[in-house]
């Protein structure tokens, strides 16, 4: 009960922090001038240190979620930086953790 409040909490903090999403036309500009384009699984993989298959698929999974619009490209990211921001050795697990928590109050299935 204790973690779930400090997730809430910090979550709501976080929130306000999360990038916004890249557009079309952003994409093609930053692609012109010769910038590398990192989508959203690159992203989530390499920050959370995803390692083992059944990681990588669950960040492959939500990464198509919030390409479809079925998870909120806002809720992933303001998990991501919590997690990552805990200074943990992997933070994957909390990352996994926290998402389903917040998808589940959103009403989403992730799994």
């Amino acid at each position: 009960m204790r973690h779930s409040r400090f997730v809430a909490a910090a979550l709501f903090f976080l929130a306000p922090a999360a990038a916004h999403a890249v557009t079309p036309d952003e994409r093609d500009a930053a692609t012109e001038e010769g910038k590398v384009e990192v989508t959203l699984e690159d992203r989530l993989s390499t920050g959370l240190k995803a390692r083992r298959p059944e990681d990588v698929a669950f960040v492959e999974h939500v990464a198509e979620m919030v390409r479809a619009g079925r998870l909120p490209a806002k809720v992933v990211d303001s998990t991501y930086l919590w997690a990552i921001r805990r200074r943990q050795a992997h933070p994957f697990p909390a990352f996994q953790k926290a998402i389903r928590l917040q998808a589940d109050r959103l009403g989403i299935d992730v799994d």
